[in-house]
């Protein structure tokens, strides 16, 4: 009968343990909300997708000035279709490429 008493025992200390673990506190509910994060405004950039309204035109000041406009972009310039981009880069300028012939091929920003 020791072993059984033992075993009873056991039990009940393991019960009496368990209950003691302390329990997580709730926070109280509140009416209150915490300010929502703010970011920082994001830099102006050009976005040539907004361009290519111009693409198969033929390039001229006002055609420039336009797309500039629509893309968001500070500075514009046309670079032959054949140069490759410069190092010197600027997000907020729009470059057109242009062909020999003067129509628009392509636009970016850099």
């Amino acid at each position: 009968m020791t072993i059984g008493r033992s075993w009873l025992c056991l039990s009940a200390l393991a019960l009496l343990l368990a209950g003691c673990e302390s329990q997580p506190k709730d926070r109280p509910l509140t009416s209150e909300v915490p300010e929502p994060p703010s970011f920082a405004p994001p830099p102006e950039t050009c976005q040539a997708a907004a361009a290519r309204f111009g693409l198969g035109l033929q390039a001229t000041q006002a055609l420039l000035q336009e797309m500039m406009q629509r893309a968001g972009a500070k500075t514009g310039r046309t670079v032959p279709a054949t140069e490759t981009a410069s190092p010197q880069q600027d997000p907020a300028r729009l470059n057109l490429q242009v062909e020999p012939t003067g129509r628009i091929v392509g636009a970016y920003c850099g």
